[in-house]
């Protein structure tokens, strides 16, 4: 789901037209590197910010570290079972 960006993040449900908008509590944009990198939220699982031109590199480190991989599930966890805090209300 993080790599895809398909799941619980508000950049993905906006796009079918579920929510009006696509930001997190916090007020950015609501998609998977924001949560593992920027979110006050989700400081306890983050990792360092990637640069734009290194992103593709970036994903794949995560994913081919053992250690990041289970941070890596941790933060989407809590993002499923935290959806409502960090999913800004339209109303």
């Amino acid at each position: 789901m993080f790599v895809t960006g398909h799941g619980p993040f508000p950049s993905y449900i906006h796009r079918f037209n579920l929510q009006t908008h696509d930001n997190c509590s916090c007020g950015e944009k609501g998609d998977p590197i924001h949560y593992a990198t920027k979110c006050r939220f989700t400081l306890s699982w983050h990792f360092q910010t990637p640069a734009v031109s290194f992103k593709l590199q970036w994903l794949k480190n995560i994913l081919t570290n053992n250690l990041s991989r289970t941070r890596l599930r941790l933060l989407m966890r809590f993002i499923c079972d935290e959806n409502n805090l960090i999913v800004e209300d339209s109303n």
